[in-house]
């Protein structure tokens, strides 16, 4: 396999959306964490190596994905570091700490995430080292949130705005990865699936999900720990027959770790993802959009 793992570039075509090759199904598949271009001036600003910052990658998801099309999907993926900003926050969750001047009143300073170091622009890596050698101005902070976050979210809302238009629903699978903790607990999982508990989606999206995934030997948990970010719980309406639901996978199941490589079951692992697909487009089919 060949991947590029962890490119260094300072020009950027940071959102791919790739569109149905055949048929075509109001399903959208999201990858805004897999991204791992880091430009030579955002590595300047840090007091990290490398290996470090790109333990907060989603690793890989957007190729495990990248079958989508063939089946129906759309498939979006952003080359953006979810460490250098984050898609899948508010777009102004600033953190103070951060920041050395002013910073405007309509931000949201506050959130349980800002304080945890992990706002739009994170302060602190997956490992809790700070990123950065020195504070950022909010002007730097405006920058990549007009430039990186607005520009994903705007084709996400376009996006459901035609699968409304034409089809009159649609469902958004948001997908990420997970690292399993040091310290095994009662929800560690091979996949969590996420719907807020209960607000973001229908529960037959769920109850479809949880059972494929079963059926193919994987244990599966819901909303614990992971309940859906700001994409699943912001798009996800199904009063509007909008379901979003997120979807991570233990990064065990397809790479190692440390060395940031995929293992000899990428491949089976893409495969189950790509019969996924097929059996969510059957239920857009019947259940969905009926």
């Amino acid at each position: 396999m060949h991947f590029d793992y962890g490119l260094k570039l300072n020009d950027r075509n940071d959102l791919i959306l790739s569109h149905p090759i055949t048929q075509h199904y109001p399903l959208l598949i999201t990858s805004p964490h897999s991204g791992r271009i880091y430009s030579e001036q955002f590595l300047q600003m840090t007091r990290l190596p490398l290996s470090q910052l790109r333990q907060s990658e989603d690793s890989f998801v957007e190729i495990l994905y990248e079958q989508a099309p063939l089946h129906g999907a759309t498939l979006l993926q952003t080359q953006i570091p979810r460490i250098y900003c984050d898609l899948n926050r508010e777009a102004w969750e600033i953190d103070p700490i951060l920041i050395y001047d002013k910073i405007p009143a309509w931000c949201n300073t506050q959130s349980d995430r800002v304080k945890r170091g992990y706002g739009t622009l994170c302060r602190i890596a997956n490992n809790g080292k700070a990123i950065y050698r020195n504070r950022l101005s909010f002007s730097e902070a405006e920058k990549r949130i007009s430039d990186c976050w607005f520009p994903f979210h705007n084709t996400v809302k376009e996006w459901i705005n035609q699968q409304i238009y034409h089809f009159k629903g649609c469902i958004i699978l948001d997908v990420h990865s997970m690292s399993m903790p040091k310290i095994r607990t009662f929800y560690n999982a091979d996949i969590v699936l996420g719907d807020a508990f209960g607000q973001t989606c229908s529960p037959k999206l769920v109850q479809t999900s949880e059972a494929f995934f079963q059926s193919k030997g994987l244990t599966v948990a819901r909303n614990m720990p992971y309940a859906g970010g700001y994409i699943t719980r912001y798009y996800g309406n199904p009063k509007a027959n909008i379901h979003a639901m997120q979807i991570e996978i233990n990064k065990q199941l397809y790479m190692d770790e440390k060395d940031f490589k995929c293992n000899s079951d990428f491949h089976q692992l893409q495969s189950v993802l790509s019969d996924y697909i097929k059996i969510i487009a059957d239920l857009l089919q019947k259940e969905i959009l009926r």
